[in-house]
């Protein structure tokens, strides 16, 4: 399929990270039309294909961040293999690695000794906590990062216990940032010639993601209030149900559809901050009302009335929606290993295919020969590596 539009078609990046933020910042190179050489060790390769069920060499995250990339297995640990990344560096516009702090200096691929060779390099730097302070040299998972940075504080069941959202939101945040931030510092290198070092970690993308709540925190001494009321997930007959009714004119609404009209010129719940300060009996009384419907039958009486709400769906109960499918959020597309799977579109991007090479997700090692001679390596020059375990694929070793 042809893509003779995307903006950063001609733009070699090359990726070295493993795990999700870093490979989720070089997918999005790729969609847009980017060449992204993945380079990962033989045998195992990228921590994503770890994450998770995995079947033969890939896994949900493995096909989700390493989307439109050719695979490279090189040992780095090889002279030979170092030789490989260092030419690959030497041609890149885009640099991504998510080594530890000062790991890299010892193989001279850190942003001094690749901008020696390629001063124009935008070179992006992902680690856990980031280059300077006491835990800079320490690992970090988003779960980590979920409780380090109070995400957890601020999302606790009923008994008030500290949960983690169980999705790697951290991690594909500080994807998102640095692809924003690397795709700015392209724009200037094709403008003004210069390259750029973008360092950032899991640590500060957390921050800035969290940020408005941060503030709240600070502002109301960390007890912070609800930001409406009745705001929140309602049980009801069968299932559950998100409701927020906390501007006035959706509350009188509210108060019609539950059939509490005299509480609309209650003194209690005149305003927004009325009913946050009584919200404990506005939800005692709330609660069991809402238990006496089904989700669908509270969705289409709150949906008449203009009140915000919707039914608390599954990722399964996505594939059926009738409005995912009305704006193709979601594409059905066969994978070679994971078979028939759905694919979510990015915005921007093109819309997911089969057959698509955007949409397919590299095996390891899948593009050595061809990366390695377009790099000048000779077919047997190619062998040797592989006979030396220089350069490997996932079925050598598994």
């Amino acid at each position: 399929m042809a893509h003779d539009d995307l903006p950063f078609q001609g733009v070699k990046v090359l990726d070295l990270s493993q795990g999700v933020a870093g490979p989720y910042c070089g997918m999005h190179f790729a969609r847009n039309g980017a060449d992204v050489v993945k380079l990962e060790p033989p045998g195992t390769g990228c921590w994503s294909r770890q994450l998770g069920k995995a079947t033969g060499d890939q896994t949900a995250h493995s096909v989700v961040v390493n989307r439109g990339k050719r695979s490279l297995a090189v040992d780095l640990k090889a002279p030979d293999g170092l030789e490989i990344a260092k030419k690959l560096a030497t041609e890149c516009n885009v640099m991504i690695q998510n080594y530890r702090v000062g790991k890299l200096e010892k193989l001279s691929l850190d942003y001094d000794s690749v901008a020696k060779i390629n001063p124009k390099i935008i070179y992006v730097a992902v680690t856990g906590f980031g280059q300077n302070g006491p835990r800079r040299d320490q690992p970090a998972t988003d779960s980590v990062m979920q409780a380090y940075t109070g995400m957890m504080s601020i999302n606790r069941d009923i008994n008030g216990l500290p949960k983690r959202i169980n999705m790697l939101a951290i991690d594909f945040a500080t994807g998102l940032y640095v692809f924003q931030a690397a795709a700015a510092a392209l724009y200037g290198q094709a403008i003004r010639g210069r390259g750029k070092l973008i360092e950032t970690s899991l640590l500060e993308s957390a921050m800035v993601f969290q940020e408005a709540a941060i503030i709240e925190s600070y502002l109301q001494g960390g007890d912070v209030e609800p930001i409406g009321m009745p705001v929140g997930s309602f049980k009801t007959k069968d299932s559950f149900i998100s409701i927020n009714a906390r501007r006035d004119t959706q509350f009188k609404s509210f108060c019609t559809v539950i059939g509490r009209r005299e509480w609309i010129d209650d003194p209690r719940f005149v305003g927004p901050r009325q009913r946050v300060t009584n919200r404990d009996f506005l939800l005692s009384q709330i609660c069991p009302i809402i238990e006496t419907k089904t989700s669908e039958e509270w969705t289409k009486l709150m949906s008449e009335a203009d009140i915000l709400n919707a039914k608390v769906q599954t990722h399964l109960n996505l594939f059926e929606d009738k409005q995912v499918q009305a704006v193709n959020a979601i594409r059905w597309v066969e994978n070679d290993t994971l078979g028939r799977i759905p694919m979510a579109t990015v915005p921007g991007q093109p819309i997911p295919e089969t057959g698509d090479r955007f949409t397919h997700s590299p095996h390891l090692g899948e593009h050595n020969e061809e990366v390695l001679m377009e790099l000048g390596y000779s077919t047997p020059k190619i062998e040797e590596l592989k006979a030396k375990g220089v350069v490997g694929t996932f079925t050598d070793e598994h």
